[in-house]
C-alpha cells in the first residue's frame, strides 16, 4: 500500500510527475532514496504516505467487508443497498 500511496500523493501534486524506486519503499529511508524525474520533489512527507497507506487500507477493507455482506444477504434473501450491488457488479 506504500507505493500505491506515494503515487495517489504524487499525482495529487503533479499530474505528469514520474518516480522510481529499486525494491520496496518499506522506511522513511526507503522513502528518502526515491528519484524523481525532471527535477522534481515530493511536497509530501513519510508521514503523510502513512497516513494515506492508512487510509488506502482502510477503503480496502471496507470494500471486503461490503462484499461480504452482500453475499451474506444474497444468501439471506434479503435487500441489498445500492453500493452492497455495486460491490458485486462493478
Amino acid at each position: 500500500m506504500i507505493e500505491q500511496a506515494i503515487n495517489k500523493l504524487a499525482v495529487a501534486q503533479d499530474e505528469t510527475m514520474r518516480w522510481e524506486i529499486i525494491g520496496l519503499c518499506q522506511t522513511e529511508d526507503d522513502f528518502n532514496a526515491i528519484k524523481v524525474e525532471d527535477d522534481k520533489s515530493f511536497s509530501f512527507s513519510w508521514t503523510d504516505v502513512q497516513a494515506k497507506a492508512t487510509e488506502l487500507e482502510a477503503e480496502a477493507q471496507a470494500k471486503i467487508d461490503l462484499k461480504s455482506s452482500a453475499k451474506a444477504k444474497l444468501i439471506a434473501g434479503e435487500a441489498l443497498t445500492e453500493d452492497e450491488a455495486n460491490t458485486i457488479v462493478l
